[in-house]
């Protein structure tokens, strides 16, 4: 009788183990797979993704975090698979976030030319927005006075970085000499920042005063030197 009774619950755990394995391995593979369609996530947060996701079924999965030029920080990018593919229930879909690119320093321009400027903008991801002129009496024509935004300061990648540039020392006017000896007009012209360089012509010279000026002075400022002539 007991082993009657043994031999009873042998068997029909082997035919459990048989229907379920026959169940799982056989006729499960054979069964239609219900698949969805997977959403279009780019431009999401990963809040609303998952409020699209998860009525169907499936999962996301946030590999990393990166910056990307023209993607809003926060939101989903490089979706896999794509949107429109099909999923089974339960299966995962991929993206990256997208962050804030790191801000960075506007390096020293000052004293370099705006092709070795637009050269060292480059290198930081930043580009040059409008250069203007402007004099100097300490900065060669040419050369870089300043930027704005300032050396030093935070910007963010792909910003402009505004330049002025120098244009040389501004003119200046050669006061009038007009009635003043040779000596009072020299030092008229020398308390103006002119170093006299030409001579007053002996025609215009009459008792040792100044008839009509026709003079070359030469402005001398931080070593720059312009000739300036006037009547």
């Amino acid at each position: 009788m007991a082993r009657s009774a043994f031999l009873t619950v042998v068997l029909s755990i082997t035919v459990t183990t048989a229907t379920y394995l026959g169940l799982h391995f056989v006729v499960k593979p054979r069964l239609p797979v219900h698949a969805v369609d997977v959403p279009s996530l780019t431009g999401l947060t990963p809040e609303q993704a998952r409020g699209l996701l998860e009525p169907r079924g499936l999962l996301l999965i946030l590999d990393e975090e990166r910056p990307e030029a023209g993607v809003a920080p926060g939101t989903l990018m490089d979706q896999r698979p794509l949107a429109g593919s099909r999923l089974r229930r339960g299966e995962d879909v991929h993206a990256v976030v997208s962050k804030a690119a790191a801000p960075v320093k506007v390096p020293r321009l000052a004293g370099l030319t705006v092709d070795a400027a637009r050269d060292l903008l480059d290198q930081q991801k930043l580009k040059v927005g409008a250069v203007v002129e402007a004099t100097s009496p300490t900065v060669a024509k040419g050369q870089i006075i300043g930027s704005t935004p300032a050396a030093g300061a935070d910007a963010k990648a792909d910003a402009t970085v505004d330049l002025q540039v120098s244009s040389g020392p501004a003119a200046a006017a050669v006061p009038s000499v007009v009635g003043k000896s040779r000596s009072g007009a020299k030092t008229v012209l020398e308390k103006a920042g002119f170093t006299c360089e030409g001579r007053l012509r002996k025609a215009v010279i009459k008792d040792g005063r100044v008839l009509d000026q026709l003079m070359y002075a030469r402005i001398r400022e931080d070593g720059y030197f312009g000739d300036v002539a006037s009547r």
